[in-house]
């Protein structure tokens, strides 16, 4: 009885996870950022902040649906923060660019310096 029940369960838990299938890695998509090296801080009182701008493109003739870009912001200072971004597009047609701004804010006169990767993915 004991070892019906646990086989129900492990069973119960694979049928679960069957229908998990994670979205493909969207190579098409191009993200850039042509001011992360020389970002301008934006003081505000204790507080500078930085706003680098991504530029997300779909330089193809598909139209892609359910597109997450994951912004991954890295610095080497000790003091300044990292930070990690996803920008949600419901659809983003052929040919289409749009710019994005993420903010990041950090403790005035640090001069935080950043570098970032991407991942993006989209339904197929």
């Amino acid at each position: 009885m004991k070892k019906t029940g646990i086989l129900l369960l492990v069973l119960v838990i694979l049928l679960g996870n069957a229908g998990c299938v994670s979205q493909p890695h969207n190579r098409e998509i191009t993200v850039t950022s042509p001011d992360i090296d020389s970002l301008t801080p934006v003081n505000i009182g204790s507080v500078d902040v930085y706003s680098p701008e991504f530029r997300i493109a779909n330089p193809t003739n598909r139209t892609f649906t359910n597109v997450a870009v994951q912004i991954n912001l890295d610095t080497s200072l000790t003091y300044c923060h990292s930070l990690s971004k996803t920008i949600e597009i419901p659809v983003l047609a052929p040919r289409e660019k749009r710019i994005e701004l993420v903010s990041i804010p950090e403790f005035s006169d640090l001069y935080c310096q950043y570098t970032y990767t991407d991942d993006v993915v989209s339904d197929p």
